[in-house]
């Protein structure tokens, strides 16, 4: 998409970040040396249409008004040779997919979902539902022998949304981004209206996945997995993690709580599954202090 040593605005493109897909990361440098991370997921745009610029400034600089330390920093919106391009501090670390894949012990695991719930919590008060939390959009920044979260994307979901509504997906770059099934709340599945407890629903399916090193429904195929959301209750961690020294009863309500089908049964906010984290947090004082 972009080589190095292309200009995009003002910035100067220093090389993919990852893999470089088309609708993936680029690092980037603007006059004083200072590194960013740049994407681009909208394209075929009129740079001379002030149109197509107010058109996303709304949802951009809601996105920009997001202001938290867990929440990966939104610093700049333009277009530039046809490209919508957003500009965020570049956080470097791993991602909670990789955690995930090495085993995160029970009181991380809390902690980590802590972390992610105070971002949804300034996100949603601002109006931005996620939508699309997973793992890989989890940065872990290893901070003196803790690990500071950072979430990516609040409000991309809503402005990709947007530019379909108005140019067609033509206009994305890559591929339609589409939720990941093993994260949908049932009211994704079925196309009904979201709010912040569908957000909760994926952050419970994350604190499932870390406990038990699982998904909650794994398996390969995304429609029987959406199906699975529907209707089938997700396997007890009791009956999972048979044993684990663990399994207190807080630390189970919290997970079924926020993974029950119907939302008004979940956690209403965000700031109320903080609530049920710290209380299953400290359920856990029985465990030998971690190393």
């Amino acid at each position: 998409m972009w080589k190095p040593g292309s200009r995009i605005g003002r910035y100067t493109v220093v090389g993919p970040v990852g893999r470089g897909d088309p609708d993936g990361l680029f690092d980037v440098r603007d006059e004083t040396g200072h590194l960013y991370a740049l994407r681009s997921p909208i394209a075929d745009l009129q740079d001379n249409d002030p149109s197509v610029t107010q058109r996303f400034h709304p949802v951009a600089e809601s996105m920009r008004a997001i202001i938290h330390t867990n929440v990966v920093a939104l610093l700049d919106v333009f277009v530039d040779g046809g490209y919508l391009c957003f500009v965020h501090e570049r956080v470097g670390g791993r991602t909670l997919a990789n955690a995930i894949d090495d085993g995160i012990s029970a009181r991380k695991a809390l902690i980590i979902t802590r972390q992610i719930l105070e971002a949804a919590s300034a996100a949603h008060a601002m109006g931005r539902i996620h939508r699309d939390l997973r793992p890989r959009k989890v940065l872990l920044v290893a901070m003196n022998g803790w690990d500071l979260v950072k979430v990516a994307d609040f409000g991309l979901g809503m402005l990709i949304d947007e530019a379909v509504l108005a140019f067609g997906n033509a206009s994305l770059t890559g591929s339609l981004p589409k939720p990941a099934a093993a994260y949908m709340a049932p009211e994704q599945v079925i196309g009904r209206s979201i709010d912040p407890r569908t957000d909760i629903y994926a952050i419970g399916v994350m604190l499932y996945e870390m406990l038990a090193n699982r998904l909650p429904f794994p398996d390969s195929d995304p429609e029987l997995v959406k199906q699975l959301q529907l209707k089938q209750p997700p396997p007890r961690l009791d009956d999972v993690c048979r044993g684990a020294d663990w399994l207190t009863p807080p630390v189970l309500s919290l997970v079924e709580t926020a993974l029950r089908k119907e939302r008004e049964a979940r956690y209403p906010t965000a700031a109320v599954m903080a609530a049920a984290v710290e209380a299953a947090f400290g359920s856990l004082q029985h465990l030998p202090p971690e190393p």
